[in-house]
């Protein structure tokens, strides 16, 4: 008996002791997470700031408009070099990649009708009946 209440209070303190283990950690991961949230908050405003430093520049205006330009010039000169391209392929009477998709979906679009058309003919000729010879 007594070696039982002895083993009974023991698995008691255990238990107790996890108990106290699990709110020790609980009270520890909210304080975690409360630390956790006020750093997040903190470099958030830092980052902000540093943008806002960053904009008021006059390097980050600098840059910009460079980008900007740079932009452009490409945009110009890719339309540039696609319109003499183009010129040149028509010259050459060689059909662009437009004219030969445009080329391609009407091929598609009469393949599409025409197997349409194979399809009804036989359903045509079993309705059509069958004709005749003239008998002399």
């Amino acid at each position: 008996m007594a070696e039982a209440t002895f083993i009974q209070e023991g698995v008691g303190r255990v238990q107790s002791a996890l108990k106290s283990l699990d709110k020790e950690y609980r009270r520890i991961q909210k304080q975690a997470d409360v630390r956790l949230r006020k750093v997040e908050k903190r470099a958030e405003r830092q980052i902000k700031r540093l943008q806002a430093g960053l904009l008021r520049s006059p390097l980050a205006k600098r840059a910009e408009d460079v980008r900007r330009r740079v932009e452009e010039a490409r945009s110009e000169a890719q339309s540039m070099f696609e319109g003499r391209l183009e010129s040149m392929l028509g010259s050459l009477r060689v059909a662009t990649r437009t004219e030969m998709e445009k080329l391609e979906r009407k091929v598609s679009l009469l393949n599409t009708k025409l197997h349409e058309l194979e399809r009804a003919k036989p359903a045509r000729r079993a309705v059509a009946k069958p004709k005749r010879r003239a008998q002399r």
